[in-house]
């Protein structure tokens, strides 16, 4: 006899305790990860948009801030860690799912983890931070990915540091009734 594989819908599913769950059917699957190893030059945040815009495409609803967000945050790791010594590297890993764009970025590590400036986006006085008082071009980096993304966060590991953040993709993008939805 053929060994048979378990049922995965019916009464006969749920006796054997197998589920698959489907995306709806307008929801395209998610793309397999985007990762690429760059230099660790200023260079190397141009090089990051052109990669998230040959993954998500000019018509994405959320293509503009991924590459804003994924441009910041390899300027930061350039500018900030031990990268941008020579032979230094970013690596950069993009996932787009059909509900939200993860953004990655490794870097060789540095003296101190990136962090929002003291009182994140405001300071006490419910002013602006002190970058933006100063009227400096630099500082609004992670303010921009605080703001603009779902979440956040960074961690140290024994070979560098990672920085990620996710953005949710707008619903009519999801649902496939939005201006970008395939038909």
């Amino acid at each position: 006899m053929t060994p048979q594989p378990p049922p995965t819908t019916g009464r006969a599913a749920a006796e054997t305790g197998v589920r698959v769950s489907r995306l709806p059917a307008r929801v395209a699957p998610p793309a397999p990860p985007v990762i690429r190893v760059l230099p660790g030059t200023p260079e190397s945040a141009a090089a990051a948009r052109r990669l998230a815009q040959r993954l998500l495409g000019d018509r994405h609803p959320a293509a503009d801030t991924v590459m804003l967000l994924l441009s910041e945050l390899v300027t930061n790791s350039v500018l900030h860690s031990q990268s941008r010594r020579p032979g230094g590297t970013v690596t950069v890993v993009l996932c787009a799912g059909p509900t939200s764009v993860l953004i990655q970025v490794r870097d060789d590590g540095g003296q101190y983890a990136p962090q929002l400036p003291p009182g994140g986006a405001h300071d006490a006085r419910g002013g602006a931070t002190a970058a933006a008082n100063a009227g400096g071009e630099h500082g609004y980096g992670l303010l921009l990915v605080d703001a603009l993304a779902e979440s956040w966060g960074t961690m140290t590991t024994r070979d560098g540091r990672v920085t990620w953040c996710r953005l949710s993709v707008p619903q009519a993008h999801v649902s496939g009734n939005g201006p970008h939805s395939q038909r």
